[in-house]
Protein backbone atom coordinates (compact mmCIF):
# COMPACT_ATOMS: atom_id res chain seq x y z
CA UNK A 1 0.00 0.00 0.00
CA UNK A 2 1.52 3.16 -1.25
CA UNK A 3 1.59 6.00 1.57
CA UNK A 4 -0.29 8.91 -0.35
CA UNK A 5 -2.24 10.29 -0.51
CA UNK A 6 -2.03 11.70 3.34
CA UNK A 7 -4.44 14.04 4.21
CA UNK A 8 -3.46 15.96 7.51
CA UNK A 9 -6.67 15.72 9.69
CA UNK A 10 -7.17 18.92 12.10
CA UNK A 11 -8.39 17.81 15.61
CA UNK A 12 -8.89 19.70 18.75
CA UNK A 13 -8.18 17.31 21.40
CA UNK A 14 -7.22 13.81 21.99
CA UNK A 15 -7.64 11.39 25.46
CA UNK A 16 -5.42 8.28 26.25
CA UNK A 17 -6.31 5.83 28.62
CA UNK A 18 -3.35 3.37 29.15
CA UNK A 19 -3.82 0.06 31.47
CA UNK A 20 -0.81 -2.01 32.07
CA UNK A 21 -1.96 -5.63 33.14
CA UNK A 22 0.15 -8.09 35.43
CA UNK A 23 1.36 -10.92 33.26
CA UNK A 24 3.29 -13.07 36.63
CA UNK A 25 5.18 -12.55 39.69
CA UNK A 26 8.19 -9.86 38.86
CA UNK A 27 10.45 -13.29 37.34
CA UNK A 28 8.30 -12.72 33.38
CA UNK A 29 8.93 -11.31 30.23
CA UNK A 30 6.34 -8.98 29.70
CA UNK A 31 3.57 -7.70 31.10
CA UNK A 32 0.40 -6.09 28.64
CA UNK A 33 -0.49 -2.49 27.92
CA UNK A 34 -4.06 -1.74 26.92
CA UNK A 35 -4.13 1.53 24.80
CA UNK A 36 -7.18 3.22 24.17
CA UNK A 37 -7.05 6.47 22.49
CA UNK A 38 -10.21 9.01 21.73
CA UNK A 39 -9.52 12.02 18.90
CA UNK A 40 -12.31 14.71 18.37
CA UNK A 41 -11.53 16.24 14.60
CA UNK A 42 -12.25 19.94 14.24
CA UNK A 43 -14.14 20.07 11.21
CA UNK A 44 -15.24 18.83 8.21
CA UNK A 45 -13.01 17.89 5.12
CA UNK A 46 -13.54 16.56 1.81
CA UNK A 47 -14.91 13.40 2.13
CA UNK A 48 -13.54 12.15 -1.53
CA UNK A 49 -10.09 11.96 -0.40
CA UNK A 50 -9.01 9.30 1.53
CA UNK A 51 -6.88 9.45 4.67
CA UNK A 52 -3.87 7.20 5.47
CA UNK A 53 -3.88 7.31 9.53
CA UNK A 54 0.08 6.44 10.42
CA UNK A 55 -0.08 4.77 13.76
CA UNK A 56 4.16 5.68 15.52
CA UNK A 57 4.34 3.42 18.56
CA UNK A 58 7.62 3.62 20.17
CA UNK A 59 7.04 -0.32 21.39
CA UNK A 60 6.09 -2.20 18.51
CA UNK A 61 2.61 -3.56 19.32
CA UNK A 62 1.31 -7.63 20.35
CA UNK A 63 -1.86 -7.36 18.33
CA UNK A 64 -3.03 -5.55 15.17
CA UNK A 65 -4.12 -2.03 16.05
CA UNK A 66 -8.10 -0.80 15.27
CA UNK A 67 -9.75 1.97 14.44
CA UNK A 68 -13.34 2.75 14.46
CA UNK A 69 -15.60 6.22 14.80
CA UNK A 70 -16.87 6.09 18.42
CA UNK A 71 -20.59 5.57 16.65
CA UNK A 72 -20.23 2.39 14.63
CA UNK A 73 -20.11 -1.05 16.07
CA UNK A 74 -17.07 -2.15 17.60
CA UNK A 75 -17.99 -5.40 16.41
CA UNK A 76 -18.15 -5.13 12.78
CA UNK A 77 -16.96 -1.43 11.63
CA UNK A 78 -13.42 -1.20 13.02
CA UNK A 79 -10.69 -0.85 10.76
CA UNK A 80 -7.40 -2.52 11.42
CA UNK A 81 -4.01 -0.93 10.89
CA UNK A 82 -1.85 -2.94 8.81
CA UNK A 83 1.94 -3.03 9.28
CA UNK A 84 3.71 -0.87 7.21
CA UNK A 85 5.93 -2.45 4.90
CA UNK A 86 10.12 -2.06 5.10
CA UNK A 87 11.12 0.05 2.29
CA UNK A 88 13.46 -0.99 -0.74
CA UNK A 89 15.93 1.15 1.12
CA UNK A 90 15.95 0.04 4.53
CA UNK A 91 16.14 -3.55 3.19
CA UNK A 92 19.15 -2.75 1.31
CA UNK A 93 20.55 -1.52 4.15
CA UNK A 94 19.79 -4.84 5.80
CA UNK A 95 20.81 -6.88 3.00
CA UNK A 96 24.22 -5.19 2.58
CA UNK A 97 25.05 -5.69 6.39
CA UNK A 98 25.07 -9.59 5.66
CA UNK A 99 28.15 -8.94 3.79
CA UNK A 100 30.13 -7.39 6.87
CA UNK A 101 33.31 -9.12 8.29
CA UNK A 102 32.31 -11.75 11.21
CA UNK A 103 34.14 -10.12 13.54
CA UNK A 104 31.78 -7.46 13.27
CA UNK A 105 28.92 -9.36 13.44
CA UNK A 106 27.30 -8.28 16.67
CA UNK A 107 27.21 -4.31 14.76
CA UNK A 108 25.91 -5.51 12.27
CA UNK A 109 23.04 -7.55 13.97
CA UNK A 110 22.46 -4.70 16.28
CA UNK A 111 21.91 -2.42 13.19
CA UNK A 112 19.75 -4.56 11.44
CA UNK A 113 17.63 -5.51 14.73
CA UNK A 114 16.80 -1.59 15.10
CA UNK A 115 16.27 -1.32 11.49
CA UNK A 116 13.51 -3.65 11.97
CA UNK A 117 12.13 -2.09 14.83
CA UNK A 118 11.75 0.74 13.24
CA UNK A 119 10.17 -0.60 10.29
CA UNK A 120 7.92 -2.27 13.06
CA UNK A 121 7.09 0.56 14.85
CA UNK A 122 4.58 1.70 12.62
CA UNK A 123 1.20 1.17 11.45
CA UNK A 124 -1.41 2.28 8.86
CA UNK A 125 -4.59 2.32 7.86
CA UNK A 126 -6.65 3.94 4.99
CA UNK A 127 -10.18 5.86 6.39
CA UNK A 128 -12.14 8.19 4.39
CA UNK A 129 -13.66 10.89 6.83
CA UNK A 130 -17.77 11.69 5.95
CA UNK A 131 -19.15 14.78 6.75
CA UNK A 132 -20.24 15.09 10.44
CA UNK A 133 -17.73 12.17 11.39
CA UNK A 134 -16.14 13.52 14.45
CA UNK A 135 -14.72 11.03 17.01
CA UNK A 136 -12.02 8.85 15.92
CA UNK A 137 -11.00 6.13 18.28
CA UNK A 138 -8.47 3.22 18.20
CA UNK A 139 -6.80 0.36 20.39
CA UNK A 140 -3.63 -1.59 20.55
CA UNK A 141 -1.61 -3.52 22.60
CA UNK A 142 1.96 -3.10 23.37
CA UNK A 143 4.27 -5.34 25.50
CA UNK A 144 5.97 -3.90 28.68
CA UNK A 145 9.19 -6.15 28.77
CA UNK A 146 11.36 -6.42 31.43
CA UNK A 147 14.17 -4.45 32.20
CA UNK A 148 15.82 -6.52 34.68
CA UNK A 149 15.77 -6.86 38.58
CA UNK A 150 11.85 -7.12 38.31
CA UNK A 151 11.76 -3.39 36.83
CA UNK A 152 9.44 -3.17 33.47
CA UNK A 153 8.73 -0.09 31.36
CA UNK A 154 7.15 1.10 28.08
CA UNK A 155 7.09 4.22 25.69
CA UNK A 156 4.25 5.56 23.84
CA UNK A 157 4.22 8.18 21.52
CA UNK A 158 1.23 10.35 20.34
CA UNK A 159 -0.62 12.15 18.44
CA UNK A 160 -1.24 9.78 15.39
CA UNK A 161 0.44 10.52 13.03
CA UNK A 162 -1.49 12.54 9.83
CA UNK A 163 -3.51 13.89 13.21
CA UNK A 164 -2.31 17.86 13.28
CA UNK A 165 -3.30 19.16 16.47
CA UNK A 166 -5.00 22.58 16.09
CA UNK A 167 -4.14 25.35 18.37
CA UNK A 168 -5.86 25.65 21.83
CA UNK A 169 -6.03 21.88 21.29
CA UNK A 170 -4.99 19.63 23.83
CA UNK A 171 -3.63 15.54 24.39
CA UNK A 172 -4.61 13.94 27.70
CA UNK A 173 -2.85 10.84 28.94
CA UNK A 174 -3.51 8.73 31.84
CA UNK A 175 -1.43 5.70 32.92
CA UNK A 176 -2.77 2.56 35.29
CA UNK A 177 -0.36 0.40 36.44
CA UNK A 178 -1.37 -3.10 38.37
CA UNK A 179 -1.77 -3.76 42.05
CA UNK A 180 1.57 -4.18 43.35
CA UNK A 181 3.55 -2.18 41.54
CA UNK A 182 5.48 0.55 41.88
CA UNK A 183 6.42 3.98 39.88
CA UNK A 184 9.66 4.39 39.29
CA UNK A 185 9.39 7.38 36.68
CA UNK A 186 6.85 8.70 34.57
CA UNK A 187 8.41 10.86 32.09
CA UNK A 188 7.06 13.37 29.59
CA UNK A 189 8.32 15.11 27.00
CA UNK A 190 7.09 17.49 24.94
CA UNK A 191 10.02 16.88 21.82
CA UNK A 192 11.09 13.41 22.45
CA UNK A 193 14.75 14.56 20.84
CA UNK A 194 15.13 16.78 23.72
CA UNK A 195 14.99 15.10 27.11
CA UNK A 196 14.61 18.44 29.36
CA UNK A 197 11.45 19.50 27.45
CA UNK A 198 9.42 17.27 30.69
CA UNK A 199 5.93 18.11 31.00
CA UNK A 200 4.28 18.09 34.13
CA UNK A 201 2.75 15.38 35.97
CA UNK A 202 -0.34 14.53 37.95
CA UNK A 203 -0.01 11.03 40.54
CA UNK A 204 -2.96 9.62 42.62
CA UNK A 205 -3.46 6.19 44.19
CA UNK A 206 -7.13 4.92 43.01
CA UNK A 207 -8.32 1.46 44.28
CA UNK A 208 -4.72 0.55 45.72
CA UNK A 209 -3.30 1.12 42.04
CA UNK A 210 -1.00 3.67 41.03
CA UNK A 211 -2.26 6.51 38.21
CA UNK A 212 0.20 8.75 36.69
CA UNK A 213 -1.30 11.19 33.66
CA UNK A 214 -0.61 14.71 32.04
CA UNK A 215 -2.21 17.11 30.00
CA UNK A 216 -0.45 19.18 27.00
CA UNK A 217 -1.02 21.19 23.65
CA UNK A 218 1.78 19.18 21.59
CA UNK A 219 3.19 16.14 20.61
CA UNK A 220 4.55 14.11 24.09
CA UNK A 221 6.32 11.04 24.10
CA UNK A 222 5.44 9.12 27.60
CA UNK A 223 7.80 6.95 29.27
CA UNK A 224 6.57 4.73 32.02
CA UNK A 225 9.24 2.14 34.02
CA UNK A 226 7.76 0.52 37.50
CA UNK A 227 8.56 -3.17 39.39
CA UNK A 228 7.38 -5.44 41.91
Amino acid sequence: MALSPILNVPVTRQDTTIEVVRQGDGTHDHDEVFVTTSITIAGDIDPDKEVIAILPMATAAQYQPLLRWTADDITTNATPLDPVKRSTWDQAVGDALQGLEQTEAEKQQALADAIGNAAQGFSQAVLKIQPGQRDLRFFYTLAAPTQGNRQYGFEILGPLATFTLQPGGSIGVIAILPHGATLIDATAVQNPNDPGSVLPRVDANLGGRQVVGWNWQYDPKFTVSYQY
